[in-house]
């Protein structure tokens, strides 16, 4: 059965006095594919609704804070560009259902001064929060293009990236010391550079974006890093990836005939938010009518090499990279996708078609987003099944390079914002071998072996909604680096979305702090579930594809609801 797509059925309705617009754009497979569309083999519909700033209204706050006075008082004179565009959490947590994101920060790098300008502002107004920060944000895109474009005067490496025999990759760390002795350093940026055709003269360099000059390392990597001749890895593609800032926040609603089961907002990592992105991040989780998470979401992403060979790192996961899907784009990246998509899990390569979320309607709901963090590639997965299970899952690859030889375990990081029914009113019981334990005051949970694993119920005191958080046997066990498996909190928003406000630096999560012994009994609470991956790329036995070895993550299941 063909399916048109709805582009633009608008309805117009007067609330409170304003004049809203409302927009329902379904998806289809397109009418020259003549396989039947299984969403309505199974009487399934799925609406897409766009939700929050526009890429105009985006654009618009960009160029507002650039040209703010405010802003202009730092950098008028100076070289500078701006990196990054973020939405601002709001002052509380939301009751009922979000609210579109009014306010925003930009960070800007000034080069003359070496040092970030930090703008923080809202959408309705001219007024501008402006300070200054000595730290180091990530490189974007463009500045990574404009630290090539530097390397490409090079009298050695310039004519061998121009000819293509040396081709330029984002490496690990992707900021790097100028080789000065000075307290705060030059900012300078990585760049790998791969023989096209193998060889021996791989080597990361640094660029000092402040002065324009090329850093050389000895042993031709950072200290951290390594650029030795052996690779592991699907060949890079050199493909463009997606900064941060881009509209894509959307409303999901998925019926069975005519009966709503599934109502969530869905964000693109582009646009997720915490200090490092989130990956696809969910909102408002409904089902059947009810809360069943606020917000779902992975905040922290970290690695470990075995001897510290490399690294450690933590990672980002906003920058979102191509991988295979067609089909209609319904919303600002946004794809209701005709087939399923295929990431480089499945198939081993890293060229794609697309950027951003994919949809895909078969016997489950999932929505697939790939994502690039220097030479690793990770998978934001979440499968929605229309009897009540949520399958938070995340995957793990990398490019052609270096340190991926070498033994390493990655540790992913979900923050579910569990509200059963409401925020208040929720506890958390622990199952395993012997009766279900109250837990009534924060704590960190190591998950046990699979004949004593554990699962914990979230219910609601009042009304005996039930959810369970149900381990993977995939994922894993925690080492001194992850530092837990499991930790049951009481909500503390905004402070305690991520790890960034708590003391301490490094790679490793920084969450120990966060358990203090506060009740969590009949309060809002908020679980954080750890999966542990290790690679070893000569290991035959990690090399399939599929949910298997290179996927983790738990699952969300409704009892009785």
């Amino acid at each position: 059965m063909k399916r048109k797509l709805l582009v633009s059925i608008a309805v117009f309705v007067i609330v409170g006095g304003s004049l809203l617009l409302a927009v329902t754009l379904a998806g289809s497979r397109p009418e020259t594919n003549p396989a039947p569309e299984p969403a309505r083999q199974s009487g399934r519909t799925i609406q897409v609704m766009p939700w929050g700033p526009s890429q105009q209204a985006i654009d618009a706050a960009k160029a507002t804070a650039i040209a703010h006075p405010s802003v202009q008082r730092f950098i008028r004179g100076t070289r500078h560009r701006l990196l990054h565009f973020e939405f601002l959490e709001a002052a509380a947590k939301p009751i009922g259902r979000s609210e579109p994101p009014s306010r925003y920060r930009v960070t800007i790098f000034d080069y003359t001064n070496n040092r970030a300008i930090i703008a923080a502002g809202g959408f309705n107004d001219r007024k501008l929060e402006v300070t200054t920060d000595l730290a180091q944000p990530l490189p974007s895109e463009e500045e990574f293009e404009e630290a090539v474009a530097v390397l490409r005067q090079d009298p050695e490496i310039g004519p061998r990236l121009i000819e293509k025999s040396l081709m330029p990759y984002n490496p690990m760390p992707p900021i790097a010391g100028d080789g000065t002795s000075k307290l705060r350093p030059d900012r300078t940026v990585t760049v790998g550079l791969l023989p096209k055709e193998g060889g021996s003269d791989h080597k990361i360099v640094g660029v000092n974006m402040v002065r324009q000059t090329v850093v050389t390392y000895a042993g031709g990597a950072p200290p951290t890093s390594s650029a030795a001749p052996l690779h592991c890895g699907s060949s890079e593609s050199f493909q463009p990836t997606t900064n941060r800032g881009t509209a894509g926040q959307f409303e999901v609603v998925i019926s069975r005939e005519g009966t709503e089961l599934w109502r969530f907002l869905a964000i693109r990592p582009s646009v997720s938010s915490c200090i490092e992105g989130s990956g696809i991040e969910l909102r408002d989780v409904d089902y059947r009518g009810k809360r069943v998470l606020t917000r779902a979401n992975v905040p922290v992403l970290n690695v470990q090499y075995e001897r510290n060979t490399c690294g450690p790192f933590r990672d980002w996961t906003y920058r979102e990279n191509m991988f295979v899907a067609s089909g209609t784009e319904v919303a600002p990246g946004f794809l209701m996708s005709d087939s399923e998509p295929q990431t480089i899990i499945e198939t081993e390569s890293d060229e794609g078609t697309y950027r951003g979320v994919a949809l895909y309607d078969r016997e489950d709901v999932s929505l697939t987003s790939e994502l690039s963090a220097a030479w690793y590639r990770y998978i934001s997965l979440w499968i929605f099944k229309d009897e009540g299970i949520i399958q938070p899952r995340f995957g793990f690859a990398a490019t052609n390079t270096a340190c991926v030889c070498l033994f390493h375990t990655h540790h992913v990081y979900w923050r579910f914002d569990f509200d059963i029914g409401t925020a208040a009113n929720n506890s958390i019981r622990e199952t395993g071998p012997g009766m279900p334990v109250l837990m009534e005051t924060e704590v960190m949970r190591q998950r046990q072996p699979a004949s004593q694993q554990q699962t914990w119920l979230i219910e609601n005191s009042l009304t005996g909604d039930t959810v369970v958080l149900k381990p993977n046997p995939l994922d894993g066990n925690m080492d001194k680096f992850a530092r837990g498996d499991v930790w049951l909190l009481r909500s503390k928003f905004p402070s305690e979305i991520d790890d960034s406000a708590q003391a301490g630096g490094g790679s490793a999560i920084r969450i120990d702090s966060m358990v203090n012994g506060e009740p969590i009994f009949k309060e809002d609470v908020v679980i954080w579930y750890a999966g542990h991956w290790t690679h070893d790329s000569f290991d035959i036995n990690s090399r399939h594809v599929g949910q298997g070895p290179f996927y983790n993550g738990p699952d969300i299941i409704i009892r009785r609801w």
